[in-house]
């Protein structure tokens, strides 16, 4: 029996390009002025605020988690919850990954729906009694939200402003795909080779 310890020939390994762009939240101006919106908070104080509290009382925070801009914390089945608001194509909803589940262009919106009981199903959170904050934003985040209701997130560079506070007015964004690329080995050593042309 012959052995041959030839290689066989290997299939190319295709590369995935995702491209992104950054958007701002569109109605953080609108989320700040809601009474319920409690700005940037942890799980434990969220809980501590619900503590026995009636079912349905609810209010929204600042994520924790990098990923997520938003959760709401919520009373249901005698305890408290909290639910991440996710953000995909440009639509916020509670599960981003179930089509079934109800989204919203915006985060406002979304609350909004959440606050019939007829809308919620045993799992989703039922926000049918806001606990209103206790104390107002700084005239900094004001300033922010203001300013980003009218512009975006692109824009923000082109403002005559020191790249501390250009940082600080994007940091409510996120990001959506706007396309997908499948590029195989011969390209992308194409593309590396161009690179280091330009490069020297």
């Amino acid at each position: 029996m012959r052995v041959s310890l030839l290689p066989k020939a290997m299939s190319p390994v295709i590369h995935t390009q995702i491209d992104y762009i950054n958007r701002l939240v569109p109605d953080l101006l609108a989320i700040t002025n809601c009474n319920f919106y409690w700005g940037k908070m942890d799980r434990y104080e969220a809980e501590r605020l619900l503590e026995g509290k009636p079912e349905g009382t609810f209010l929204l925070r600042d994520s924790a988690q990098d990923d997520h801009l938003f959760s709401v914390s919520f009373r249901r089945f005698h305890r408290s919850l909290h639910a991440r608001i996710e953000n995909s194509e440009n639509r916020f909803s509670f599960d981003s990954h179930d089509p079934g589940v109800f989204s919203s262009p915006t985060v406002t919106g979304l609350i909004a729906h959440y606050k019939d009981p007829s809308h919620c199903m045993f799992f989703e959170p039922i926000l049918t009694r806001p606990l209103n904050r206790n104390f107002t934003f700084s005239l900094q985040h004001l300033a922010r939200v203001t300013i980003c209701d009218r512009t975006t997130y692109a824009l923000i560079n082109q403002l005559p402003l020191p790249s501390m506070l250009r940082s600080y007015l994007k940091e409510y964004h996120y990001r959506i795909r706007v396309r997908t690329r499948h590029l195989d080995d011969q390209f992308m050593n194409w593309s590396n080779q161009n690179l280091r042309y330009f490069s020297n």
